[in-house]
């Protein structure tokens, strides 16, 4: 008798420490979520008339009927290590080893907040510019690997580069302000410890920058996740 083959394993994402959804932590420091209108319609309203056409014209094409097997394999391999690659670099630089020393200790006295603030935010806004252009390059050098692995992938990577395109003003916006929103944290925290507030401001920014990261991650994980399914699919074929 032969034993029946095994079901391939669904992808799951690798675990990004102490994530925890963006939305969820502005909740939980007294920010209040926006009435979401329909999906549609805030479409509609992000889209412009050509991002519309090109949309369109995506949809309207029926795709590619074309499978590679050995390609769709790679990609999957490569995409799998790059992207892990990616979230353990970033969340080491996170994590800087200067700032989390001179967090731990008593701040000076004497100096206003907005000076001993200062490295804080530069930091986070070099997190910030880091985490948009390598996550950018990431899914750039993604879309073609979908692209050769099949004709349904490559017309997946074809809508991720529109709405890349269309959509990167909406997340600018949205994550614009997060400074402000770490400084009254800061301001918070200093009120209430003069001496110690960086003690617990720390924790604040890192928790920040890993709901952001975990937010800029989402196209990411779905084109990986996409393509991990395609091959259990054809694996169980």
């Amino acid at each position: 008798m032969h034993a029946a083959p095994t079901p391939p394993t669904a992808w799951a994402p690798p675990p990004q420490a102490a994530a925890e959804p963006l939305a969820r932590l502005l909740m939980l420091w007294g920010v209040a979520p926006a009435p979401a209108a329909p999906v549609a319609e805030r479409l509609g309203g992000w889209l412009g008339w050509a991002d519309a056409i090109g949309l369109s014209q995506v949809l309207a094409t029926a795709p590619a009927t074309t499978v590679d097997a050995a390609a769709r394999r790679e990609a999957c391999g490569w995409a799998d290590a790059a992207l892990q690659r990616l979230q353990a670099e970033l969340l080491a630089a996170f994590d800087d080893a200067a700032l989390a020393a001179e967090s731990a200790a008593p701040a000076p006295e004497g100096l206003p907040l907005a000076e001993l603030l200062a490295p804080y935010r530069l930091h986070h806004a070099q997190q910030q510019r880091s985490m948009a252009a390598r996550i950018a390059t990431l899914r750039e050098r993604l879309r073609p690997r979908l692209a050769e692995a099949s004709g349904a992938l490559a017309r997946l990577a074809e809508l991720d580069l529109l709405f890349e395109r269309a959509l990167v003003a909406q997340e600018k916006q949205r994550l614009a302000g997060l400074p402000a929103l770490l400084t009254r944290r800061a301001e918070t925290h200093h009120g209430a410890d003069p001496r110690d507030w960086r003690l617990r401001f720390w924790p604040d920014l890192q928790r920040a920058l890993r709901a952001e990261l975990d937010l800029r991650l989402q196209p990411v994980l779905g084109l990986v996740e996409a393509l991990h399914q395609e091959d259990a699919a054809t694996a169980a074929a």
